[in-house]
């Protein structure tokens, strides 16, 4: 696992009250009840969290948290990210 993936998955258990051992790449977002309000929420906390900006179009909710990850690491990079999952 990179430090990507160790700072999201922090944060998700965190944000979502998970338990961590819940929270793998592989985990759909929707199996941890992410619904667009807490998903909404949950960027903003990545900004805040990686010190990044997320487009606004970004949706999170149909994926996973490898998408999660692929996200903040693009952004990280400079790239632009919309609708990364396809939602």
């Amino acid at each position: 696992m990179n430090g990507t993936f160790e700072r999201v998955h922090a944060l998700m258990a965190k944000e979502f009250q998970l338990d961590p051992a819940r929270v793998t790449l592989d985990t759909p977002l929707a199996d941890l009840g992410v619904d667009s309000l807490a998903a909404l929420e949950f960027v903003f906390a990545l900004e805040n969290e990686f010190g990044i900006r997320l487009d606004t179009d970004v949706d999170l909710r149909g994926g996973a948290v490898r998408n999660v990850v692929e996200i903040v690491e693009s952004a990280l990079a400079g790239n632009a990210v919309v609708n990364p999952t396809g939602a």
